[in-house]
């Protein structure tokens, strides 16, 4: 005869034999092919000395909601008050808009960030390749020895943006760049800014200001923490063999 377990006890089973609840990670779905390039690209640039990563100009794009919830607000109540309005957070359908951000990054200097208006396609990459990190990479890197780092979107990976990277490769070098490989999440640090700010921002425009704003008050030593860590990432991307690896 069977008997039934209540969900209590197969818990705190679980607690007893040291298993317990965890959120699934969210990460990129990784093909064997991205594997092999992840680990041969770990493996060629492990070794990097920490002036060969000061040569580099790291660059991403990313977008912020201008009503932001991750769903994870937690209230302690009777059960007869659930549904009053002071244990509601009020929404909206798309977060209320939002605004989409592109930014560079050196050892040296804080770089630009960009508002990016509608939809970054290539012809819109390539107004703020040509216009920002072309004049930004003559300046910082005179004696054009920089380096520029870009992950694999299909606006920055089109012919029109490539072709232009080709007529420019005297000046600064391309970094080639494999599949899914993020170094580190700059953006925490500015999302947290974000969140932080009393009052919020109200509507886009405010919202954008207040990116520029916050992006602006980053220290230099954030930006330096994450081009430092750059070895560490590649390591460990190459003992996992270009699997998952925390990054």
């Amino acid at each position: 005869m069977h008997q039934k377990l209540s969900r209590t006890i197969v818990q705190h089973t679980l607690l007893r034999i040291g298993l317990r609840g965890r959120r699934l990670i969210s990460a990129p779905i990784l093909t064997s092919v991205h594997h092999k390039k992840r680990r041969a690209f770990a493996l060629q640039h492990k070794h990097w000395t920490l002036e060969q990563r000061k040569k580099v100009a790291f660059s991403d794009e990313s977008r912020f909601l201008l009503y932001w919830i991750d769903g994870r607000c937690r209230i302690y109540c009777e059960t007869s008050g659930n549904k009053l309005p002071e244990t509601i957070v009020g929404c909206q359908q798309g977060g209320g808009g939002s605004v989409m951000v592109w930014v560079m990054f050196p050892w040296h200097a804080l770089g630009p960030l960009i508002p990016v208006e509608g939809t970054l396609n290539s012809c819109a990459y390539l107004s703020i390749v040509a216009d920002q990190v072309h004049p930004y990479m003559a300046t910082v890197y005179p004696a054009n020895d920089g380096v520029f780092r870009q992950d694999n979107a299909t606006c920055h990976v089109s012919k029109i943006v490539c072709a232009w990277f080709e007529e420019h490769n005297e000046e600064f070098q391309l970094l080639p760049w494999p599949p899914n490989f993020q170094i580190s999440n700059l953006w925490v640090h500015l999302y947290r800014q974000m969140r932080q700010k009393d009052p919020a921002p109200r509507n886009l425009h405010e919202l954008c200001d207040s990116l520029l704003f916050s992006w602006s008050q980053l220290p230099l030593a954030t930006f330096q923490v994450h081009i430092e860590s750059v070895t560490r990432c590649l390591t460990a991307v190459s003992v996992a063999r270009g699997s998952y690896s925390g990054y």
